[in-house]
């Protein structure tokens, strides 16, 4: 319709995936190198997973288009909850062979003589599953099982598997970590940032002859990024409509308020409702948004959150509340231990150095009398602190709408007061955001309603984004702490602990794997950062057990945080939102399983989880200084839950005019 009108010679922002418009943003050329390695390889497993509408299946097409069908037949299927015997039956069809009324014995001898066919013939197999996080595990190991298959010392079958954020679930789960083997590689496809929005917009333009007509404004292009958060699919919807919209109005440019418009014109067709203006709190003041960071590190999330707050016009402002000790510790630095957190609407509230039980309770009451004077729209909470629960606790009381965030995270030992606190703290919450879907489904069988969750990404790309470039180098902290600064030319560098367990058992299992590295002929260096409260205690443990490569050191925070994990080696951890961070900063990290961290007693499971690691710190060790190529950092999962923020909180102010009025 407006293509003729503006000179185009086809539709620039069609919704189904066409590869001769494929666009290499940084995500997507990574993920399509990785293919293309794949494919030279010709064995394993290569992993591609990325939001509904990131590029995926434009990705793959693009790939499909560039391989020589004269040495690779490739085949293409879609999983709907395929089971086992039923994705067998699949891969065959997609090769062209007829399995129909065979058993599941038939079928494989069919598929491994088919496979062997193409190899007398200097041909291989490519299989490549779209949707994968549909497979059941039952259905992966069948897969699996036909990676065995081989002609000689080749491989006679490569399969990709492409699908949503919940395949990485599933490839987790312990019964999959001979598929883990396999994996030749992994990338996780993010939205794209704003700069690459606009040159994907430009780019589509262009290929269908785009002249400048219509002309885009600058200010429109960061609307079009905010509105879509910087994921294709959407980013062609929108943009469709508004050169439909221009064309029906004789338009020649489209700018800031033209996207606002449409934008606002496709959301109520949507939803089916019209967007009502908000109501002013008492006294004709805007409400706010209450950010309350109980910790250094909690600061970073704070920060990254208030921008993408910020940056909507639909949100009241946001304000963070920090805590300290009163006064500061002698020589602390707060530009370095705060790095990357500066905000403009930040409180700090002072309280005295003493039991912790009294530093709540007064953290409490100031918080109490703030939300008396001034109450918010909505408390957000970050961390899972003793403070923040105390927080969550008073607002609550208060009729005050808590927001979570993080929530859902791993629970490991309930015995844990960190996980206990967790736990309270997501059942306190009006609105819950999750990591991924896993931490979703957990919330749901703990009794939260499925309409209060949310599951809007990790937050760890976005923390980096902020805090990255404002690191502070770990020689800075080994030079305070007396951690010998040979460390870090050392080939072997350092392995960093991060634990939300930091009691005797979690000691014995740091202990243990340092024993099973000495016994293997590894001397690593471990780096553990815990509370002051503890170090002295669990340094002398260590010394006590004759661990001289443990070094316990002061808990860092903020950009101290970032910087250790940035340099480390790899991360041995127990939280997955540590792992989330590590796996940003493509650090690998291995996880303390059941077995470890004082999570089962008995002590012959611990030293099985200690060889496990100690065999896994060995080996990344000895495969070099590898970095683990992950799309996280690209993530902007700030901006989803800033949007989900906004309409909640609409549709709350909505049911509260209507009960007004009902009342009235």
């Amino acid at each position: 319709m407006y293509e003729q009108f503006y000179g185009l010679s086809g539709p620039p922002f069609q919704i189904h995936p066409d590869p001769g418009f494929y666009f290499e943003s940084k995500g997507h050329a990574t993920a399509y190198q990785y293919l293309r390695f794949g494919a030279f390889q010709g064995e394993g497993f290569i992993v591609v997973t990325g939001e509904i509408g990131a590029g995926k299946t434009t990705l793959l097409r693009a790939l499909l288009a560039e391989l020589d069908p004269a040495k690779i037949v490739a085949a293409q299927i879609v999983s709907t909850q395929l089971g086992a015997d039923d994705l067998l039956s699949a891969v065959g069809l997609a090769f062209g062979i007829n399995v129909e009324g065979l058993s599941k014995a038939r079928v494989l001898v069919t598929l491994e003589a088919y496979l062997a066919t193409l190899a007398t013939s200097n041909r291989r197999a490519l299989l490549i599953v779209d949707e994968a996080q549909n497979l059941s595990p039952g259905a992966i190991e069948e897969l699996r099982m036909l990676s065995n298959f081989q002609f000689g010392s080749k491989a006679l079958l490569q399969s990709f598997l492409v699908g949503q954020p919940e395949l990485r679930d599933i490839i987790r789960l312990p019964q999959m970590e001979q598929l883990r083997q396999r994996v030749l590689a992994s990338c996780h496809l993010g939205p794209m940032e704003a700069p690459e929005t606009r040159a994907y917009v430009e780019h589509r333009l262009r290929h269908v002859g785009w002249s400048g007509r219509p002309a885009f404004d600058d200010e429109a292009f960061a609307a079009i990024h905010q509105a879509t958060q910087g994921v294709p699919r959407r980013i062609n919807a929108l943009c469709s409509r508004l050169l439909l919209s221009a064309f029906l109005e004789s338009g020649e440019r489209i700018d800031l308020e033209r996207v606002r418009r449409v934008e606002r014109e496709m959301r109520e067709e949507i939803t089916g409702e019209r967007e009502k203006p908000r109501a002013a709190a008492p006294g004709g003041v805007a409400s706010s948004l209450l950010c309350v960071a109980g910790s250094e590190r909690d600061e970073l999330v704070a920060a990254v959150l208030m921008r993408a707050f910020a940056a909507r016009e639909d949100l009241p402002p946001a304000r963070l509340l920090r805590f300290t000790e009163a006064p500061e510790p002698a020589g602390d630095t707060v530009a370095a231990r705060r790095a990357g957190t500066a905000v403009d609407a930040a409180q700090t509230l002072e309280l005295p150095a003493g039991p912790p039980a009294a530093r709540v309770a007064q953290a409490a009451a100031a918080l109490a009398a703030m939300l008396d004077a001034s109450p918010p729209a909505a408390l957000v909470a970050i961390g899972d602190g003793a403070i923040d629960l105390a927080c969550a606790i008073v607002a609550s009381e208060a009729g005050i709408p808590v927001v979570r965030v993080d929530a859902g995270a791993s629970r490991g030992r309930r015995a844990l007061p960190r996980q206990r606190r967790r736990v309270l703290l997501d059942h306190l919450a009006s609105v819950a955001f999750a990591a991924d879907p896993v931490a979703g489904r957990l919330l749901e069988t703990e009794g939260l309603p499925s309409h209060c969750i949310h599951v809007c990404g990790s937050l760890a790309g976005d923390v980096l984004r902020v805090g990255f470039s404002s690191s502070v180098d770990p020689g800075q902290v080994f030079r305070r702490e007396g951690v010998p600064l040979s460390v870090l030319s050392d080939p072997a560098g350092y392995v960093l602990i991060g634990l939300d367990d930091s009691s005797e058992e979690a000691a014995d299992a740091v202990l243990g794997v340092d024993a099973q590295l000495r016994s293997m002929g590894w001397r690593v260096r471990m780096v553990w950062p815990v509370e002051s409260a503890l170090r002295e205690r669990l340094a002398a443990r260590c010394a006590d057990a004759g661990a001289g490569a443990v070094n316990v050191i002061e808990a860092s925070a903020g950009g101290e945080w970032l910087g250790l994990v940035r340099h480390a080696r790899c991360l041995l951890t127990d939280s997955d939102r540590l792992r989330d961070e590590a796996r940003a900063m493509g650090v690998p990290s291995l996880g303390f399983d059941e077995g470890a961290g004082g999570r089962v007693g008995e002590a012959g499971a611990r030293r099985q989880s200690a060889l496990r690691l100690a065999q896994g710190l060995a080996d990344t060790i000895a495969g070099g200084d590898v970095r683990i190529p992950c799309g996280a950092e690209q993530g902007s999962s700030a901006e989803r839950i800033a949007g989900v923020l906004s309409d909640w909180l609409l549709a709350r102010q909505d049911r509260n005019y209507r009960t007004f009025l009902e009342s009235t």
